[in-house]
C-alpha cells in the first residue's frame, strides 16, 4: 500500500512539474541595459545635464566661499547684532544652495526613471512578441537562474529588436 502511494505521489509530482515548467525563455536584463542604444542615449543625456548642473553648483559654491571670507573679515568691524544678522543671511544662502542641489539631483533621477520606463515598456512588448512567436509560457531573468541551456536565451533577439525599434529617447528634465 505504501509503495503504491509513493508511486502515485511521484507520478503526480512529475506531471505537475512538467505542466508547471512549460516553455521557458531566459533574458539577460543586465546585457540589455549595457548594450541598448536607447539606454546609452539616455545615459549620455543624463550625464551631460549632470555636468551642466555641477558647473552651476560649483559657481554658486565659489560665490558662497567668497561670501564666507568676507563675512569672517566683517566679524571684527560689525557689532554682534549686525554680524548675527549677516550670518543668518549667509546661512539662508547655504540652505538655498542645498535646496538647489536637491532639486537638480531629483530632476536627474526623475528624468532618468521616466526615460528608462519608456525603454522598459518597449522591452516588455518585444518580450511579449517573442514569447508569442516561440510559444513561451515564462521568461525568466538570467540573474534568477543557476543554469540554463543556451537555446533558451532570447537576449540577443530582444536586444536586436530593441535597437531596431528605439535608439533615442526623449529625456525631460525639470
Amino acid at each position: 500500500m505504501k509503495k503504491t502511494i509513493s508511486i502515485l505521489i511521484i507520478s503526480l509530482l512529475t506531471c505537475a512539474n512538467n505542466s508547471l515548467a512549460g516553455n521557458i525563455g531566459i533574458l539577460d536584463v543586465d546585457k540589455i541595459i549595457q548594450e541598448s542604444q536607447a539606454v546609452n542615449d539616455i545615459q549620455k543625456k543624463v550625464d551631460s545635464k549632470k555636468s551642466n548642473y555641477e558647473s552651476e553648483i560649483n559657481k554658486k559654491q565659489s560665490i558662497l566661499e567668497s561670501d564666507q571670507k568676507k563675512l569672517e573679515d566683517k566679524k571684527i568691524t560689525l557689532s554682534k547684532e549686525a554680524f548675527d544678522k549677516e550670518v543668518k543671511a549667509f546661512e539662508s544662502k547655504v540652505e538655498d544652495l542645498k535646496t538647489f542641489v536637491d532639486r537638480k539631483q531629483n530632476s536627474l533621477k526623475k528624468a532618468s526613471i521616466d526615460a528608462m520606463g519608456k525603454v522598459n515598456d518597449k522591452v516588455k512588448s518585444i518580450v511579449a512578441e517573442i514569447a508569442k512567436e516561440k510559444n513561451l509560457d515564462v521568461i525568466i531573468p538570467s540573474s534568477q537562474t543557476l543554469y540554463f541551456k543556451d537555446e533558451l536565451d532570447i537576449t540577443a533577439e530582444v536586444l536586436s529588436s530593441l535597437n531596431k525599434k528605439i535608439t533615442k529617447v526623449e529625456v525631460k528634465f525639470e
